[in-house]
């Protein structure tokens, strides 16, 4: 609920404060003294446009501050502490929020805060449903939603309607989303497609080639030799004659050893000496034997086989990596891919499958739901008809009216609540209704059919014009059921006592010239004070015996109603 309003700089006004109260509350005062421009600042707490002419004349800026206290599961609490403007920690109990609007008298800055911390406007506009909604002409309206409007029929229809039209709308958002899913894989079916070719092809390329990580370095040291076959040979050859022929190492080393042999047994200490000897001699014949296994005879055949391999795997790393790893990992995520694009098929099967249970889902859901709303309609025509003849408005007519459509997430038919505020005249949409009156009681008689607190705070300016006598009385007795029977605060804006009398707390717009200035003030009036507002608004004048009775009896007429 609305906890506190401070308006300062706005109009005549130089400060006022209200500090509210639950129920339902009423501002009343002689004409022109401000009372306007109370609604006016509350407005600017929702995020209506800034007019530097409101500011009052000699201020540097006009100010406006109202204090909420929020369940913490309330939206407006669960959207400020999502964009940061509110803390986590606020929504773990009763949540005050504080809105703060300035505008400059030159009209360069407008700024908004929640809780201290600078906000946008557009985010005021985004909480301000939850906030206040302001029943009258230029102001804030909802009734005038086709969204709205279905809801309330639907409200009013019952709790079975309201369960069928939140199933449907969760059946719905999972059907858009099997929609979507298929269109988009179907749109992107020939991209998959062909994408799919060329992994495919690319895949069974390097698989035929059989890649073998490091083969590169190898291959080219077998091209070198082959390539070399007959300098390497001609080379090998003489190494080996030199280690194995006439007069070679090898046969050198055989007659040393043979000499150190016969001086063994009269210098055994030679035997180290020998063993090296033999030692190098062994290694001097494996090394002959190794040079004539790696002498290759000269094969064209064999050097043309390995550069055509060395050939075919520099063709693929060009294509597919620096190296044969690199390649074999291409080769890794190229079958990843395909494997993906193959599953798409299958997806597409298992979301057309999936909506057109939905679909199927959907059409009987928005079926029953069609059948029950327009059992509804004539109802709710029928119990606003009476509400608004209790409310002066006697002549006018309410339809509900059911227009089919195209399956959507509120149905097969579209919700228009018509109004005609004469005999005689063709019902319109209830949003192109000019009188703020009409539009205020109008939208009161439909609060009263069906409660929807989603506002915390109701306000309702222009509600009792061109009304008088027992309308009047009646206007003012519904106002009260709507804060009593609901969780609404409700503040009503009035000219007449008879709606004055059943508010739970009077305020009292007042304007005084001093200095050469005019002032005005708002102050809560109890007691005598309250009777003497109401003798005015009566007569004209709150010193009048006649009056104040006639005041107090309207009092006590509406204590007695409660």
């Amino acid at each position: 609920m609305l906890t506190e309003l401070v308006v300062e700089g706005l109009g005549v006004i130089e400060r006022a404060e209200l500090a509210l109260r639950p129920g339902c509350s009423v501002l009343t005062g002689e004409t022109g003294a401000g009372k306007t421009l109370v609604v006016a600042g509350l407005g600017l707490l929702l995020g209506d446009r800034a007019d530097r002419s409101i500011v009052r004349e000699g201020a540097l800026e006009g100010r406006v501050e109202g204090r909420w206290l929020l369940p913490p599961s309330h939206l407006a609490v669960e959207r400020l502490i999502t964009e940061g403007a509110l803390p986590e920690e606020a929504g773990t109990g009763e949540v005050e929020v504080v809105v703060h609007r300035t505008i400059t008298s030159d009209g360069r800055s407008a700024k908004a805060r929640v809780n201290g911390r600078l906000v946008t406007i557009k985010l005021l506009e985004e909480i301000a449903p939850g906030l206040v909604e302001i029943a009258g002409q230029h102001a804030h309206q909802r009734i005038g939603n086709a969204a709205w409007q279905r809801h309330t029929l639907d409200r009013f229809a019952g709790t079975d309607v309201t369960a069928l039209a939140d199933e449907l709308r969760v059946v719905m958002r999972a059907l858009n989303r099997a929609t979507r899913a298929v269109e988009d894989l179907e749109t992107g079916e020939r991209a998959r497609r062909r994408e799919a070719d060329v992994l495919s092809y690319e895949i069974a390329e390097i698989e035929a080639a059989g890649v073998i990580e490091g083969e590169s370095t190898r291959l080219l040291e077998d091209a070198a030799r082959l390539e070399n076959a007959e300098t390497f040979a001609l080379s090998f050859e003489q190494a080996i004659e030199s280690l194995r022929g006439d007069g070679g190492a090898e046969e050198s080393l055989n007659r040393a050893i043979g000499a150190l042999d016969r001086t063994i047994e009269k210098d055994p200490g030679a035997r180290a000496l020998l063993d090296r000897l033999r030692a190098a001699s062994f290694e001097v014949g494996d090394i002959a034997s190794d040079l004539s296994a790696r002498t290759v005879a000269p094969d064209p055949d064999a050097l043309e086989e390995v550069r055509a391999r060395i050939d075919q795997l520099s063709r693929l790393r060009r294509k597919y990596g620096d190296d044969e790893k690199q390649v074999l990992g291409y080769l890794k995520r190229s079958r990843d891919r395909l494997h993906e694009l193959t599953s798409d098929d299958a997806n597409i099967v298992r979301f057309e499958k999936e909506r057109g249970e939905l679909s199927a889902q959907a059409d009987g859901l928005s079926a029953r739901l069609r059948v029950l709303r327009e059992e509804a309609a004539p109802r709710l025509e029928d119990a606003m008809k009476e509400l608004l003849g209790e409310l002066a408005l006697s002549g006018a007519r309410f339809v509900a009216q059911i227009d089919p459509s195209e399956l959507y997430d509120g149905g097969t038919e579209r919700v228009s609540f018509l109004v005609s505020a004469n005999p005689g005249e063709v019902p319109r949409p209830i949003s192109k209704v000019a009188s703020g009156g009409e539009l205020s009681r109008i939208s009161l008689a439909l609060h009263l059919l069906v409660s929807d607190a989603a506002a915390s705070t109701m306000v309702f300016d222009e509600v009792d014009a061109g009304v008088g006598g027992k309308a009047a009385r009646s206007v003012g007795e519904a106002l009260s059921k709507l804060a009593h029977r609901t969780s609404v605060q409700v503040l009503v804006v009035t000219h007449l006592p008879q709606v004055a009398a059943f508010a739970d707390a009077h305020y009292r717009v007042s304007k005084a010239v001093g200095d050469e200035r005019t002032r005005a003030t708002v102050e809560m009036v109890e007691g005598e004070e309250r009777v003497a507002e109401l003798s005015r608004m009566l007569a004209g004048l709150p010193e009048s015996e006649r009056a104040r009775e006639h005041a107090q009896e309207l009092l006590d007429m509406a204590a007695g109603a409660d």
